[in-house]
């Protein structure tokens, strides 16, 4: 089977092209897809965490089964900010990270990486999360940094799972007007999350 594919805006510019067409097996999906897609163009992937993906004009996801004749579009963040609010097994992809705070009114970026440190007799750590109360501790973390500080946009990625020395467990975006603000939203954000996010780690 036949499908296109569409690029809009940035993506577009990143493949050179406004569209593509691609022959897949029967079955296939638009994990499949996209995975065909990001072996051509790597740097797509980078921004998989806030990629906006479309099928015939409807919102998908990457399970979706695709069909002969379909319209896939891939498209990124409408408004140029969409924050983050994940946990997540996989690495976290810092770039995507930081692109989902990008504002044309934000005059700064912040961004905290917190990585696993060596300390004697540590290879790794192991992250325990409680899921869906972190995830909405976090949610109310970027709102309230929104309030106390005027930041415009916050994103908070943390991994679980075993993460080894050197590699980032958890990534803290904002974006506001001027740095001073950024800057303490960012320092709050990460001191609030390990005081109420439902987050253990062990060593390895």
């Amino acid at each position: 089977m036949h499908v296109i594919v569409k690029f809009f805006a940035s993506f577009r510019e990143i493949v050179g092209s406004r569209e593509m067409r691609l022959e897949f097996k029967d079955g296939a999906t638009v994990r499949t897809l996209l995975d065909s897609i990001y072996a051509k163009h790597p740097r797509l992937r980078t921004f998989e965490e806030t990629t906006l993906l479309a099928v015939n004009r409807e919102f998908a996801d990457p399970t979706a089964t695709i069909h002969d004749g379909d319209e896939i579009a891939l498209m990124p963040p409408v408004s140029g900010g969409a924050s983050m609010i994940a946990i997540q097994r996989k690495a976290i992809g810092v770039e995507a990270v930081v692109n989902s705070v990008r504002r044309h009114d934000a005059g700064a970026i912040v961004l905290f990486l917190g990585t696993v440190r060596k300390d004697p007799g540590v290879k790794a750590l192991d992250y325990e999360v409680y899921e869906p109360m972190a995830r909405k501790k976090m949610g109310e973390i970027a709102e309230v940094a929104k309030k106390k500080f005027g930041v415009l946009e916050v994103s908070i990625v943390h991994r679980l799972g075993r993460i080894p020395v050197g590699r980032p467990s958890v990534a803290i975006a904002m974006s506001a007007p001027h740095r001073r603000e950024a800057f303490a939203a960012c320092e709050w954000a990460m001191a609030e999350l390990k005081k109420v996010v439902p987050i253990w780690k062990a060593e390895k």
